[in-house]
């Protein structure tokens, strides 16, 4: 897997961008669950940078990985980071495909 700050802040972004979707759709309803899903997203990016920062590369990967987990449900969307050509995400397992 490739393990880079730029790939997990794409999937980081990416996840929250979507959140903001689906906050926006589920609108006056739908609060607790963005919140509790944004935060869970801002932890683990934040955790990721710190073990990429402190090259502890096996944690970086398995929160990369959880970070991707997160992107699963929207991998046919065209802005997902591994389908982003010249993004640094591409050699990131996505779930289903073999690594």
């Amino acid at each position: 897997m490739h393990v880079d700050p730029q790939t997990g802040v794409a999937f980081y972004q990416f996840v929250i961008d979507r959140l903001d979707d689906r906050r926006r759709q589920l609108y006056p309803k739908g609060g607790e669950e963005y919140a509790a899903a944004w935060a869970a997203a801002h932890g683990l990016e934040k955790e990721f940078a710190t073990a990429v920062h402190a090259d502890e590369l096996m944690t970086a990967e398995q929160l990369l990985q959880e970070l991707v987990d997160m992107a699963a449900p929207w991998r046919e969307h065209p802005h997902y980071p591994a389908n982003q050509a010249g993004e640094g995400a591409q050699g990131v397992r996505t779930p289903g495909t073999p690594s």
